[in-house]
């Protein structure tokens, strides 16, 4: 794992949520925080076993490395290695809601951790969540591969973030400045 500018992140993720959701978020900024996993909240309340799973392998990946997750970082040999900006988090009346990243942000605070970096969210305007926010000590994965787990993507529910369109365009912007700051 190699470490990354939390500023670069904290651009990405500003201007890919700015793209996609500017007219319902109006003015966005993003800041790269610690926060205390007991200040987050979920709209999903039970997640899958295997995307679980894999973030708590994630987790002992950033302890092996000495990197304080979930510091934006390069997984794997840079400069092609997998970007992980870490998780989203919209500063919301409602609290800290998490909008990308619930399995990190639950597997950190089962594994008995206090804190985590994510990025901040803070917008202008503040659309409804898309479900009931819950603590994140209240969300539980799932015990079996087979429990189906809320999703919201095909709902229709206009208030859904569309959180994979934000984290492939800040991706994308990210790899993109990498490779500006890399140079010919």
């Amino acid at each position: 794992m190699t470490p990354l500018s939390p500023d670069l992140a904290a651009r990405a993720w500003r201007q890919a949520v700015a793209d996609v959701w500017g007219d319902r978020f109006g003015a966005v900024e993003v800041t790269c925080e610690q926060v205390g996993l007991h200040s987050l909240r979920s709209v999903i309340e039970l997640v899958a076993p295997g995307p679980y799973t894999s973030a708590q392998a994630l987790l002992r990946a950033f302890t092996r490395a000495g990197i304080a997750p979930y510091r934006p970082v390069i997984a794997g040999p840079p400069p092609d290695g997998t970007l992980l900006l870490g998780p989203l988090v919209e500063r919301h009346p409602n609290g800290l809601l998490i909008l990308d990243g619930v399995h990190r942000c639950l597997a950190a605070l089962r594994q008995g951790l206090g804190t985590v970096w994510v990025s901040v969210l803070t917008a202008e305007t503040h659309p409804p969540p898309a479900g009931s926010p819950v603590p994140l000590t209240e969300v539980t994965p799932s015990g079996s591969v087979r429990t189906r787990t809320p999703l919201f993507r095909h709902s229709g529910n206009p208030d859904f973030r569309p959180t994979d369109v934000f984290l492939s365009r800040a991706q994308s912007r990210a790899r993109r400045e990498i490779e500006r700051l890399r140079g010919p």
